[in-house]
C-alpha cells in the first residue's frame, strides 16, 4: 500500500488531483495570453485558439502518470474542433490553393511576331489580372495566339473567349485537351477558369494580350501652332526664346522696336509682353541665358546683360560672338560663364565673362552660325560639359562638327552631321521597343534638325545617343511632319507639363488647329491594366518640344510655333 500510496492515497488522487488543477491553472494562462495574441493579429475563431491551448496542455502533461489525462485534453480537443465555426469574427483568409495561376506566356509564331515567346506578362494575383504592360507594336494581330499556361494541378483548366457580339456567348477552349488550340484576343480579355484536383476550390483568372493603337516611338508634333509668336508686332522680322529659371523668354523685333514675352508654361497663352529700350540697336539672335542672368550683344559688340530682360546694363566686354554658356545644373547660378569669341588682330580668341584665360580658337571653330548650346553630364567627367553643332569658321567654310567644352578647354568631338548653319539642337528622351522581349524602354538622347546647307535647308531629324560624338539619321517616326515649314534657325526648348487623365484635348488662346492629331490616353477608357500600386497614376510629367520661329527659304521669319511630343510618353504610365 505504501508503493501505491506514494501519490497521496490508494489511487493517487491527493497530490494527483492538485496537479491536475496545477496543469489546468497553467493551461488558463495559455488560453488568456493565446487568446489575445490572436485576437491582434490573426483574428481567427476560437477552434484555432482552443487547439493550441491543447497542444499546450497535452506539452505540459507529457508524464507518464498523467497519460490518461492526455489522452482527455487531446479527446477535448477534437470533440472543440467540430464546433460551429463562428466565432464572432467575419474576417477569413482566403484559400485559393490548387487554383494558383504560375505562368502565363505566348507560344513562337514568326507569322505573327519575332520573340513571341518572349513577351512579359504579368500576374496579379490579388485582382486576378494578367496582361503585358508594353503592349506589342501597333498593327500586331492576336486574333489567332497559342499560349502557354503553367499553374496547380487542376481537375479543371477552361478558356472562355469572348464574340465580341452582344447575346452570342463566349467560346470555350478545353486547355486540358487541346493546349495548342488558337485563341482571339482582340475582343477583349479571355476568362481562365480553373478547378482544384480535389474540386474543391475554383477562380477565374482574366487574359489580356495589349496592342498599342499609335506608333508609341514617333514624334507628335500635335494638332496646334501659334498664329503668330507671342508679342505685339503683327510681323517680326526676327526672333530668339531661350530658357531661364523654368521660363521662356521670347524676344522679338519688327526691325526698329524691341518686345519680350514671358511665359512659365508656353501653352498656357499666360505670356508677360513688354516693349525693351535696349541702348542701341542689337542682335536678336545673341540672346542668350544662364541659369540666372540673360545676355546680349548691340550692333557693336558691346556685351549686354540683364536679370529680367528689361533693364540692361554693359558688362565693358567688346565679343564677336557669344558661343555657348557654361551652367553647372546645381549650381543654381553660382559658377556660371558666359562663353564667347573676341576679335583681335584678325584672331579669334576664347574668351569668357566673367573674364578668364584666354586662348586663340581653332581654324576650324564656328565664328557664327552654330547651334544653342547643350549643358549634360557625362561619365567621363566630373563636371559638366556643353556642346554645339554646326555654323561657319572663319574663313566662311560651313561646318558639321560638334564642339563641346569641359569647363577647361574646346574639343571637337565629331563631324557627323551635314556642313550647315543654323541647326536646332535639344536633349529629349526617346521610347524604343527592344524586339527580343517587346518592353519599351526610354533613352536619353540628343535630337538635332533645321540646318541650313550650301544648297537647302535640311529637314531631316538627326539623333545622337552618346552626346554628339556620333550622329545618324532618326528613325523615320521621328523626322518633321510634311504639314511643318521648313525652317533654319529656329529654337527648340523642352517645356514638362503635368498631364492628368482629364486633360483636354480641345485648342484655346492664341493656338489654332493644323490637322495633327495629339495621342490620346490609351487607358483613359476601357479594360485598365490591373495594379498592385497603393495609389494608382492620375499624373505624370511629361517633356513637351517646342520649336519657336525660324527662317524660311525665302529669308521670311516663320511666325508659328510647334509643340510635340513624343507619343509613348504621353500616355498614362502602367504601373
Amino acid at each position: 500500500m505504501g508503493d501505491v500510496g506514494s501519490n497521496g492515497g490508494e489511487c493517487g488522487c491527493g497530490d494527483g488531483f492538485a496537479d491536475f488543477w496545477g496543469i489546468w491553472r497553467d493551461v488558463g494562462g495559455y488560453l488568456l495570453n493565446l487568446q489575445i495574441e490572436i485576437q491582434q493579429s490573426l483574428r481567427f475563431g476560437m477552434c484555432w485558439t482552443f487547439i493550441m491551448v491543447t497542444f499546450k496542455a497535452v506539452t505540459a502533461c507529457m508524464n507518464r502518470k498523467y497519460i490518461s489525462f492526455c489522452a482527455l485534453a487531446l479527446t477535448g480537443a477534437l470533440t472543440f474542433m467540430s464546433c460551429n465555426t463562428d466565432s464572432g469574427y467575419d474576417v477569413e483568409p482566403i484559400d485559393y490553393s490548387g487554383v494558383a495561376l504560375k505562368g502565363f506566356s505566348l507560344k513562337s509564331d514568326d507569322k505573327v511576331l519575332n520573340n513571341l515567346d518572349s513577351v512579359f506578362f504579368s500576374i496579379d494575383l490579388n485582382t486576378a489580372q494578367v496582361f503585358n504592360a508594353n503592349p506589342l507594336p501597333i498593327g500586331t494581330d492576336v486574333s489567332a495566339l497559342a499560349v502557354s499556361l503553367s499553374y496547380d494541378a487542376c481537375s479543371e483548366a477552361k478558356l472562355y473567349e469572348p464574340s465580341g457580339e452582344e447575346g452570342v456567348e463566349p467560346k470555350e477552349i478545353n486547355y486540358l485537351e487541346d493546349a495548342d488550340s488558337k485563341i482571339n484576343f482582340t475582343n477583349g480579355p479571355v476568362r481562365l477558369h480553373l478547378v482544384s484536383a480535389d474540386g474543391t476550390n475554383r477562380r477565374d483568372y482574366y487574359l489580356k494580350v495589349n496592342v498599342s493603337d499609335v506608333k508609341t516611338d514617333s514624334l507628335c508634333w500635335g494638332e496646334m501652332a501659334f498664329a503668330v509668336l507671342p508679342g505685339t508686332f503683327n510681323r517680326p522680322t526676327a526672333q530668339k526664346t531661350v530658357k531661364m529659371g523654368g521660363k521662356a523668354y521670347c524676344l522679338t523685333s519688327d526691325g526698329s522696336s524691341y518686345c519680350l514675352s514671358v511665359s512659365d508654361d508656353p501653352y498656357a497663352d499666360s505670356w508677360q509682353s513688354r516693349k525693351v529700350d535696349f541702348p542701341g540697336s542689337v542682335d536678336v539672335r545673341s540672346l542668350t541665358a544662364t541659369n540666372s542672368e540673360l545676355f546680349i550683344l548691340d550692333a557693336s559688340g558691346a556685351l549686354l546683360k540683364s536679370a529680367d530682360g528689361y533693364a540692361w546694363s554693359d558688362t565693358g566686354c567688346r565679343w564677336a560672338a557669344i558661343t555657348a554658356t557654361y551652367c553647372n545644373p546645381q549650381s543654381e547660378g553660382s559658377g556660371d560663364r558666359l562663353l564667347g569669341l573676341r576679335l583681335d588682330g584678325g584672331k579669334y580668341y576664347h574668351t569668357s565673362y566673367p573674364a578668364a584665360a584666354e586662348a586663340e580658337a581653332a581654324a576650324d571653330f564656328p565664328v557664327g552660325g552654330n547651334s544653342a548650346t547643350v549643358v549634360f553630364e557625362s561619365k567621363w567627367s566630373d563636371a559638366p560639359q556643353v556642346m554645339t553643332v554646326g555654323g561657319r569658321t572663319a574663313d566662311g567654310a560651313l561646318s558639321g562638327d560638334t564642339w563641346a567644352y569641359d569647363g577647361q578647354s574646346w574639343v571637337k568631338l565629331s563631324a557627323g552631321l551635314p556642313e550647315a548653319t543654323g541647326y536646332a539642337v535639344t536633349p529629349y528622351v526617346i521610347s524604343e521597343t527592344d524586339t527580343i522581349s517587346w518592353r519599351v524602354k526610354e533613352s536619353d538622347v540628343l535630337l538635332a534638325f533645321g540646318g541650313r546647307t550650301a544648297k537647302e535647308i535640311n529637314r531631316t531629324v538627326y539623333l545622337s545617343r552618346d552626346y554628339g560624338v556620333t550622329w545618324k539619321k532618326a528613325d523615320q517616326l521621328l523626322q518633321l511632319p510634311k504639314e511643318m515649314p521648313t525652317v533654319y534657325d529656329a529654337d527648340a526648348i523642352v517645356f514638362e507639363k503635368l498631364l492628368t487623365l482629364t486633360d483636354p484635348t480641345t485648342v484655346k488662346g492664341r493656338w489654332r488647329k493644323i490637322g495633327l492629331e495629339v495621342p490620346l490616353n490609351l487607358n483613359a477608357g476601357g479594360w485598365v491594366a490591373a495594379s498592385r500600386a497603393v495609389k494608382p497614376i492620375t499624373e505624370w510629367e511629361c517633356p513637351y518640344l517646342y520649336m519657336w520661329g525660324g527662317v524660311e527659304s525665302d529669308g521670311a521669319l516663320s511666325r508659328q510655333v510647334w509643340r510635340g511630343v513624343v507619343n509613348h510618353l504621353s500616355f498614362r504610365p502602367l504601373q
